[in-house]
């Protein structure tokens, strides 16, 4: 037999593990992650060299600054899920 105590226990248990679970889950920093493939192949899509990824810096919701073997990039995501690439320390096209 369960008592009442021990109910709410389990009751305000499940509810904590709830709350940890879903802000785990919505977290923004977890849809922002990105492989280093995933980026390489981003950077050679837009028709830049890219061969290594050496380094991922967030620089914002969807975007990120990428140091490559051949040099850096800016890399945003839209909302549709594409990618658009520019040379860091470059002005995007209009």
């Amino acid at each position: 037999m369960v008592t009442r105590l021990g109910q709410r226990k389990v009751e305000s248990m499940a509810w904590f593990f709830g709350v940890i679970l879903s802000s785990l889950l919505a977290s923004p920093a977890a849809a922002a992650d990105v492989s280093h493939g995933e980026m390489a192949a981003a950077i050679r899509s837009a028709d830049y060299p890219c061969a290594h990824v050496l380094k991922i810096d967030s620089s914002g919701d969807d975007a990120w600054l990428v140091q490559c073997n051949s040099g850096s990039f800016k890399v945003s995501r839209d909302q549709d899920g594409r990618f658009k690439v520019t040379r860091a320390g470059t002005q995007p096209d209009k």
